[in-house]
């Protein structure tokens, strides 16, 4: 069975709340003492759960336009948007966990503690920088801006990047998750320089 537009959309976007269906029952399970899936640091671990799920969908939003073009399958392409709106939504969590269960909302350390740990600035320079893009997103503006509209959501690239250096910035006894997480994301942008380069000489040839 061939599955429809629509089909494919309510999969995805089923697939995509996944995440968030696990992180809300772990957390009902650690309040009702039932099982904690969380450890013996929950506030970490949501933070952690909720920033790796974040970065795992921009890597994927990234990813849709290579995998179009070197398989051909186009019906990946109308999902990107939503792929886009979850990694906006995981990474507002993220942020939400970190200033909730690690600061305890007390805004009056969080200037001392970017000061103290720079991978906090990096992140909501991401972060921030997913909100013009999350505005934008609709038809209406894509209409409204034309051709600027494509070059704002090329901030993407910088998101990303930003996403990895944040992710770099605090290794401390385990390396591997984090510079896999770069490596990926480093493919992907040089990926996408390669195509900018190949559509380039094609112009010009």
């Amino acid at each position: 069975m061939v599955l429809t537009l629509t089909g494919r959309r309510w999969l995805i976007g089923i697939a995509c709340a996944l995440p968030l269906i696990y992180i809300v029952q772990a957390i009902v399970r650690v309040q009702t003492g039932e099982w904690n899936l969380l450890g013996p640091e929950p506030g970490k671990a949501i933070t952690h759960f909720t920033g790796t799920w974040g970065f795992n969908f921009l890597l994927l939003t990234l990813a849709v336009t290579p995998i179009v073009r070197l398989t051909k399958q186009k019906w990946v392409m109308p999902h990107r948007r939503m792929l886009g709106l979850y990694a906006a939504f995981y990474v507002s969590l993220h942020a939400l966990a970190y200033l909730a269960f690690l600061l305890g909302w007390q805004w009056g350390e969080l200037g001392r503690e970017v000061v103290e740990r720079p991978y906090l600035l990096v992140g909501a320079l991401s972060w921030l920088l997913l909100l013009p893009l999350v505005i934008t997103s609709t038809k209406a503006w894509q209409r409204r801006l034309k051709r600027r509209w494509k070059q704002l959501h090329q901030l993407i690239y910088v998101i990303v990047a930003l996403a990895a250096v944040h992710y770099l910035l605090q290794i401390r006894a385990s390396w591997f998750e984090p510079v896999a997480y770069t490596l990926i994301a480093a493919f992907l942008l040089a990926l996408r320089l390669w195509f900018f380069a190949k559509k380039k000489r094609a112009r010009t040839s």
